[in-house]
């Protein structure tokens, strides 16, 4: 079957990179692939078979070998960064088959295979679940200090405040809690007690971030309630590659970063270190025993191993990850923390028959953080928060439009605190067993439908329901989304099992009888793309009941002695309504334009007041021109975002002694609207095939806004930066 652009050319000679000795039943399938403009070769354009673990990578000059089963048909899927997705059917007939194959370049990259909205490949230009993309090359022309700053510029709303428990999200007025945050499909565990330690994760080795926005309990189960963030990681697929990279910054802040990894064969294996240190910083100079953010030193060993044979996969990785938190040259504290964080993955994918990939996936996240005893040079562990997960899942395609997922999903938690749980257990433990399906049928060549439900029972709080779908709907350069979705959130350790002093200020009581977190989240969106522009809306609504709020309640006890203690309940419904548009725009191929606009209402529906710490208006914008400078390639960009006033209204029932009528008092507490802007130069001075010098220069936070009043953000004011990465 021929299509525009693609050639079956059984009497030309391809000079494929390597030649393998034919097998008895297999068809060696070779060819190259070009641009269809200046007909150069494409490297790393990739030939799959969707649906199955088949596939190869073009080596430099865009030359492809791959093997495939002699006699049968093959829909093959044919993308590269930059260019238009083909699709080709071939039948493998003979032992040889020449196939070349030219490309055509787009201005939007719709080709990028996002997995979150579906846990299944799909283009972002197909997929029915509206999904946010950051790319790699975003995240490099900004060079971004780490991943809290990739997000905060680009997802309007986003904010992150740190706190000595760590760093805090917050978007929508929903806090951690109903964040999700997933490396490569998996959740990693938070630190004892508070969030997840960002400083784990590097951005050198991100092949793009995905994020959606509402529930998604159907596929990820707990949490997923406000936003799934999905970081997606690189995998070798040359001989030789890699990087090394150092960046510095204002307050002695040092990256070192490093990796080589190889693709042989069938196997491929990535060695990546990674190192932070800073000097923190103090937005307090009255009190210099104590800065805003720590000084700090981190590093993380990760190894990553892939095999593949046939119809068979199987890969592997071990992260190791040390971070040391000193106190401040002036800090008259004898104690400090360390934290030791190991993530253990091993995977195995199995293609059955025809219609049937097989998954099954073994993840740990071992967070333990210790307390340092200087004048004694000695540790002692004090938490640890471990996660684990077991899942398999058979991805079923009976036909081209039609696609079916099924799983089942073991997780367990367990969560050990010197002092949280009370005095006489200091280990507790949830677990949960799940099995979800989910249906992707395209039942119109413009209409695509998805539906999917799991069925989650908790050691906890029981049992809980999710179903969702999705439909999407493209006539011509338009697409229209909707969706429903239901998701849950289990009460915490924290939540279920406190028990413990806060200092002299209260006495933490959980409540082993909360129930579970549940929300309903409905959309809508529309996109419209035309080469060189490209917009979407949406409005959504998610409605969240049982919310686990804690409250401070005084008590006294038979002898009369009044005491403090901060409890926690299933007392607050919310309401979330919200609507987004995003606009990117090429005026000419060389300047890119980007716009994010995020209006949000989160009510609390017992007392009508917004959310804390919502933010109703938020804008995130992105400009890049790139040029050149003595004939090499340059950038210029500049990232900024702004949120408006953060509400912190706060309600106050008091009862008249005189008439007995309760009087309702607010009481507001707003934090400041801010902008920070940032300005990073880039210019690439050598540059051979696959190998690259780049440096980069820049400002980050160019106004130098701080506010150590209201604390909107912690961010320590402007700050020169420069790095150097090479590639190869």
């Amino acid at each position: 079957m021929l299509t525009p652009g693609v050639a079956l050319a059984e009497g030309i000679s391809v000079n494929p990179p390597e030649t393998k000795e034919m097998k008895a039943g297999t068809c060696v399938l070779t060819g190259r692939i070009t641009d269809a403009e200046t007909g150069e070769g494409i490297p790393m354009a990739t030939i799959t078979v969707p649906g199955t673990v088949i596939g190869t990578a073009c080596d430099a000059d865009g030359f492809f070998q791959m093997e495939l089963i002699e006699g049968k048909s093959y829909n093959l899927l044919i993308r590269s960064t930059g260019y238009m997705e083909q699709r080709i059917k071939i039948d493998a007939n003979g032992p040889e088959k020449k196939l070349n194959i030219t490309m055509n370049a787009g201005i939007f990259d719709l080709n990028e295979v996002v997995v979150t909205g579906t846990r299944t490949e799909k283009t972002i230009l197909n997929t029915p679940v509206l999904t946010r993309l950051i790319p790699a090359a975003q995240l490099q022309r900004n060079d971004f200090e780490n991943i809290m700053d990739a997000l905060e510029f680009t997802i309007p709303g986003l904010q992150f405040n740190s706190d000595p428990r760590g760093d805090n999200i917050r978007i929508q007025g929903l806090e951690n809690k109903y964040v999700l945050i997933l490396v490569d499909g998996e959740r990693l565990s938070n630190t004892p007690g508070g969030p997840i330690d960002f400083e784990r994760l590097s951005t050198s080795n991100i092949k793009q971030i995905e994020v959606i926005k509402g529930a998604a309990s159907a596929l990820y189960g707990s949490s997923a309630i406000g936003m799934i963030v999905n970081i997606i990681t690189k995998t070798p697929e040359r001989p030789a590659e890699g990087w090394a990279k150092v960046r510095y910054s204002r307050f002695n802040d040092l990256l070192v970063d490093g990796s080589f990894g190889t693709a042989y064969k069938n196997f491929t294996s990535q060695t990546l270190f990674n190192r932070n240190s800073t000097d923190g910083y103090d937005l307090t100079p009255e009190s210099p025993e104590a800065f805003t953010k720590q000084p700090s030193a981190n590093m993380t060993f990760e190894e990553k191993l892939g095999w593949t044979h046939k119809q068979t996969k199987i890969t592997g990785s071990g992260t190791f990850y040390l971070n040391d938190v000193k106190n401040p040259p002036l800090s008259t504290k004898s104690t400090h923390y360390k934290s030791l964080n190991k993530t253990f993955r091993a995977t195995l994918e199995q293609q059955i028959g025809k219609y049937n990939q097989l998954k099954l996936v073994y993840y740990g996240d071992f967070y333990t953080r210790k307390t340092v005893y200087e004048k004694l040079d000695s540790t002692a562990k004090n938490a640890s928060s471990n996660v684990q997960t077991l899942r398999l899942t058979d991805i079923y395609t009976p036909v081209d439009n039609l696609q079916m997922v099924f799983g089942g999903e073991f997780n367990w938690n367990k969560d050990y605190n010197d002092m949280q749980y009370g005095t006489e257990i200091k280990t507790r433990k949830v677990n949960d067993i799940n099995g979800f399906i989910q249906a992707d049928w395209q039942i119109l060549p413009l209409l695509d439908i998805i539906g999917g439900f799991r069925y989650t029972h908790h050691s906890a709080f029981g049992d809980a329901y999710t179903p969702k779908v999705n439909l999407m709907f493209n006539p011509g350069n338009w697409k229209f989304r909707g969706g429903y979705s239901k998701g849950f959130k289990a009460p915490d350790a924290t939540e279920l099992y406190s028990d413990f002093m806060m200092g002299s200020v209260s006495h933490n009581i959980g409540n082993p009888n909360l129930k579970a977190e549940k929300s309903n989240y409905v959309s809508l969106s529309a996109e419209y793309l035309h080469q060189n522009f490209n917009i979407s809306a949406e409005i959504y609504q998610n409605s969240i009941k049982n919310k686990i709020q804690s409250a401070y309640v005084n008590v006294t006890d038979a002898n009369g002695i009044t005491s403090t203690e901060l409890r926690y309940s299933n007392v607050d419904d919310a309401r979330i309504r919200g609507a987004e548009i995003s606009v990117d725009y090429y005026p000419i191929r060389q300047i890119y334009l980007h716009g994010s606009y995020a209006y949000t209402d989160a009510l609390d529906k017992n007392t009508d007041l917004q959310l804390k710490g919502n933010t109703r208006h938020a804008i995130s914008c992105n400009a890049s021109y790139h040029f050149n400078v003595f004939k090499k390639e340059a950038s210029v960009s500049i990232a900024g975002h702004w949120s408006s006033k953060k509400i912190n209204d706060k309600e106050e029932i008091t009862v008249d002694e005189t008439t007995g009528e309760t009087i309702q008092k607010i009481t507001t507490d707003s934090q400041p609207a801010y902008s920070l802007w940032k300005l990073t130069l880039q210019y690439t001075p050598w540059k051979y095939r696959h190998m690259a010098l780049i440096t980069t220069a820049g400002v980050q936070n160019i106004f130098n806004y701080t506010d150590p009043v209201h604390y909107t953000t912690y961010d320590p004011g402007a700050r020169v930066f420069g790095s150097v990465l090479f590639k190869f």
